[in-house]
């Protein structure tokens, strides 16, 4: 299983690869880096936040959605509570799914099988 995991904090991104070593997780610290790390790879799940430079997660998921391969990937967004009404109704247009930070940070207790990754 590939992950992309996209966030501007290097610190959460190390964090959460920590938690998915058994599978293979690529990271990008902007929009952009995120969005061209799909063109040229293949992923099974992206997690990502909204507050992204250079592109917004939003704009990134937006465009990760247009490409038929991406259509039906699972697409986690880190939540850090400072969303609208509005972003979230864009997040579940997008089929997009919610994670607060509290359920990021409790990843570190996870525990992944290893033999999912395959």
């Amino acid at each position: 299983m590939k992950v992309l995991v996209v966030h501007r904090q290097k610190g959460l991104t190390k964090i959460i690869k920590d938690r998915l070593h058994p599978w293979g997780v690529h990271r990008a610290h902007t929009g952009l880096d995120g969005l061209l790390a799909t063109r040229t790879e293949r992923f099974d799940l992206v997690i990502c936040e909204l507050d992204l430079p250079v592109v917004t997660g939003i704009e990134m998921i937006r465009s990760i959605r247009i490409c038929s391969t991406y259509k039906n990937i699972p697409v986690v967004v880190m939540k850090q509570g400072l969303e609208s009404d509005g972003h979230a109704r864009l997040i579940r247009m997008l089929n997009a799914n919610l994670l607060t930070m509290k359920e990021v940070y409790e990843m570190q207790k996870m525990v992944v099988d290893p033999d999912y990754a395959q």
